[in-house]
């Protein structure tokens, strides 16, 4: 149940269609919705159509406050609320993914790339961190996908359990068309400008918890205490393709307490699921290459692990 002082703040189109969906307990559409809303007197209006300003009051929310909305899609043109995720499956607009093209993010110099890794691979040494972030700026995010001359700074979370690390499949609803149908071990996303000012400590587990938390939890949910580590392991870079040629990673270990989480993203992660090295190195031609390098990083760490209990 939604409390008092956020209904205040939703608008009465918002509020009513909370209250509706709350009273019929199952999806509806936008016009079913505003119908209910003003046999309720819920909703008062003097629109000829109520049904399609609700429609935009829902969509609006769902696009600006994503998985923080109380509300989500069911179904093409079907509302839903979020607390009932175990119930449905979120359907994700296609116009949400355009969106994501719109938005500003955060890009450097290509020219400087080599400033900071020294090639391919996950460089844990050191670099000119403050120099990094005075070559930052934003950049709207269709037009870098385009840009060869800038290099696009992501978050990559590597979530492990025990010896089992997450792995999900890209759907198609992901802007990136050249990941789709992958599998993947990492979560993450985009840097926005608004994530700059966290960057000074980004590279500082302890100092940015509570940021990379909430970056993290965009993309999954943990159940409240599972979060048991989180450290920053290095730069992530390789130019095998051209669209991991274009971004840059900051890597970070995520070790939980259980095996508990729900996807954040529905609709555009799918199958996740806990694996062990073995059983993600059986089937390693269908990850992506930036997973590809840090599985095959996770296999030296092992070995060198084995190696040194042996000659202990």
């Amino acid at each position: 149940m939604v409390d008092r002082k956020k209904r205040d703040r939703m608008g009465e189109f918002l509020d009513s269609a909370y209250k509706v969906l709350l009273k019929h307990k199952r999806p509806l559409s936008a016009r079913e919705i505003a119908a209910a809303a003003v046999e309720d007197k819920l909703l008062s209006t003097d629109g000829l159509t109520p049904g399609q300003t609700m429609k935009a009051k829902l969509s609006v929310d769902i696009l600006r406050n994503g998985s923080r909305s109380l509300f989500m899609r069911s179904d093409k043109g079907k509302f839903a609320l979020r607390e009932w995720e175990s119930q449905y499956r979120e359907h994700v607009a296609d116009r949400y993914q355009k969106a994501l093209f719109d938005e500003d993010i955060v890009v450097f110099p290509a020219k400087s790339l080599a400033n900071y890794v020294p090639g391919v691979g996950v460089y844990g040494g050191d670099f000119d961190h403050k120099r990094l972030l005075a070559e930052c700026y934003p950049m709207r995010r269709r037009d870098a996908e385009t840009d060869t001359s800038v290099i696009q700074l992501v978050s990559v979370f590597l979530v492990r359990h025990k010896d089992s690390f997450l792995t999900y499949k890209r759907t198609k609803r992901l802007p990136e068309s050249r990941l789709h149908g992958y599998y993947s071990v990492s979560f993450g996303g985009h840097l926005n400008p608004d994530d700059v000012l966290h960057l000074f400590d980004i590279f500082d587990a302890e100092q940015s918890h509570a940021w990379l938390a909430r970056e993290l939890h965009e993309e999954l949910r943990l159940e409240k205490g599972d979060l048991a580590e989180m450290q920053y392991r290095g730069l992530l870079y390789d130019d095998a393709r051209d669209v991991s040629k274009q971004h840059l990673g900051l890597v970070y270990d995520v070790v939980l307490r259980s095996l508990e989480f729900k996807i954040g993203e529905r609709g555009f992660l799918m199958d996740a699921k806990f694996e062990t090295l073995d059983e993600i190195n059986s089937r390693l031609n269908e990850f992506e290459n930036w997973s590809v390098m840090l599985v095959r990083e996770e296999d030296n760490r092992a070995f060198k692990g084995f190696r040194d209990r042996e000659l202990a």
